[in-house]
């Protein structure tokens, strides 16, 4: 049989398989070459009683994404908030990136509108002028539910982003299940993760949305090559310049350089670029 993992906790693996959940383990063979079934792969699978079985066969990934670690996304659902927990441009950068690499599409979630001033929210539109599409929500009084279904509908989409930024509440809006709800810390202002598993939910036909494990920071593990980064920040001009090969640090003539001396390009995206390209070769070179 062909079905989806829709959840796994530990060595068990969820199938639905023709609107039937099986409770399913992996064979052997997974161990032993090393290979991790995860929440999103289409696998074949034996049913050997009812509701359980073994999977066989982890078919092609469309893609995957390590943290969260899940298969065959169609776009990420990225929160961010202004306030509590405070805004982190770095790692905003940093994620978005990521999603370039991998080739994944990525809508940009402000949650807690309600506590940021209009200066905060005019400065995060700086995302939306460069091609990221911005939705700024309030959970409890302003829930664009029919705009949010009308951007999920007949895709696969992650919900990812820090602890603490709104991503229960926003799923028990969407999904007909109470989502455990975590409280912000009044010492650090993060929140406590309250998602221990990663799990799909089904809205409608053809569309789903995976809850998924919040995250404060990530590694930088996503991209091997400092050179390739450039390609990863979408209001870069990489065909401008001088040089074929410009890494927009140093060399003269750079289209980047003069884009950023004109506020085309703005100061902290370019300054993040800098902080993850010396990441990334410090890296490299202690391979």
């Amino acid at each position: 049989m062909i079905g989806k993992i829709i959840k796994s906790q530990k060595e068990i693996y969820y199938v639905l398989s023709d609107e039937k959940n099986y409770m399913c383990k992996a064979r052997g063979v997974f161990r032993n070459k090393n290979i991790k079934p995860l929440v999103g792969d289409n696998v074949e699978f034996d049913v050997t009683e009812d509701s359980k079985g073994y999977i066989t066969k982890i078919l092609d990934r469309k893609n995957q994404i390590k943290r969260p670690n899940i298969a065959n996304i169609d776009q990420i659902l990225y929160f961010i908030t202004i306030k509590n927990p405070s805004l982190n441009l770095f790692n905003i950068d940093k994620y978005l990136a990521m999603c370039e690499y991998i080739n994944v599409d990525v809508i940009i979630i402000v949650s807690k509108k309600d506590l940021a001033d209009k200066k905060d929210l005019e400065f995060i539109k700086m995302y939306e002028k460069i091609g990221y599409k911005l939705i700024f929500i309030d959970n409890y009084k302003d829930f664009p539910e029919s705009e949010i279904l009308e951007i999920l509908r007949g895709k696969t989409s992650a919900v990812s982003g820090s602890s603490g930024v709104g991503k229960s509440t926003f799923l028990s809006n969407l999904v007909e299940k109470d989502i455990e709800i975590g409280s912000i810390s009044e010492k650090s202002k993060r929140g406590k993760n309250t998602t221990r598993h990663v799990e799909i939910f089904n809205l409608e036909k053809n569309t789903n949305i995976f809850d998924t494990p919040g995250f404060d920071s990530f590694d930088i593990d996503f991209i091997d090559d400092e050179k390739d980064l450039k390609y990863c920040f979408r209001e870069f001009d990489n065909n401008s310049c001088k040089f074929k090969d410009c890494n927009h640090i140093n060399e003269p003539k750079c289209k980047v350089k003069n884009d950023l001396s004109k506020n085309i390009i703005k100061k902290t995206r370019y300054e993040n670029y800098l902080t993850l390209f010396e990441e990334i070769k410090k890296r490299r070179q202690t391979w």
